[in-house]
């Protein structure tokens, strides 16, 4: 669905109003508060109070020096690069927002996805929120009928070096990955494999920050658990399986 010109300015948290007398005001350029509200099809006291409002908002300013009391609106760039900058200063302290959450409150929520678009749904999940960051797990290996479904996951692939989202992973040592290997150094992943006959799971399981995600593509389902705790401690059962994978690949004679 196409987004409007309201509707984007809305998403700042502009309400319906303050989105049409913002609007109104940028089209005349400058205007009085009467012109505005004519403009905006609002009541001349309403038109008063939101353009106050939007005065202190940033979104609007007073044109200085002029003989009765006119109002610009700030180019649209800039009001979206603004509350960008807001944005990105609020989620700086995000994590002590959130340490002062209590633990014991938080609800894991299980999401389940079937079907080839279900997976791809998995694939996406908080895709963007992890831009930046680098992605844990353990891997399976696979069949040439899946990688048809999943177009090769070329999409998945493009769209992780795109937001500079890096992988470190463990995988069975099988011919049906050899081909993930060659392209690991462009993708930024770096694996540890392990010999088929120790780890030769038709599972994947990715760890993010704040969830972890099951992937059956033989089967077609997938599993999201969000839960930071769950993470956290399947983060930890990675690391450590990780340090002790010495080498690249383990030696299959080991016990």
């Amino acid at each position: 669905m196409e987004t409007t010109h309201e509707e984007a300015i809305k998403s700042l948290g502009f309400s319906d109003k303050e989105a049409k007398v913002y609007l109104a005001l940028l089209k005349m350029g400058i205007g009085s508060a009467i012109s505005v509200a004519r403009r905006a099809e609002v009541k001349r006291p309403t038109a008063y109070v939101i353009l106050d409002e939007l005065i202190q908002k940033g979104a609007v300013i007073v044109v200085p020096r002029s003989k009765k009391k006119l109002y610009r609106s700030i180019p649209p760039q800039n009001l979206f690069e603004m509350y960008e900058e807001r944005f990105k200063k609020a989620k700086g302290v995000l994590p002590e927002i959130q340490a002062v959450s209590k633990q014991e409150s938080y609800k894991p929520q299980v999401l389940l996805y079937e079907g080839i678009e279900g997976i791809k749904e998995v694939l996406n999940y908080k895709l963007k929120s992890l831009a930046g960051k680098e992605i844990k797990g353990f891997y399976a290996k696979t069949t040439s009928e899946i990688m048809k479904k999943f177009d090769d996951y070329r999409e998945y692939n493009e769209s992780l070096l795109k937001n500079n989202i890096t992988m470190k992973g463990i995988s069975p040592k099988d011919p049906s990955l050899d081909e993930f290997r060659k392209r690991d150094k462009e993708f930024g992943r770096v694996f540890k494999e392990i010999p088929s006959d120790k780890y030769s799971s038709d599972i994947a399981i990715e760890i993010c920050d704040t969830f972890v995600r099951f992937f059956d593509p033989v089967n077609l389902q997938g599993l999201i658990i969000e839960n930071p705790a769950i993470a956290k401690t399947l983060l930890q059962v990675f690391n450590i399986v990780w340090e002790l994978t010495n080498t690249t690949t383990i030696d299959s004679s080991t016990s």
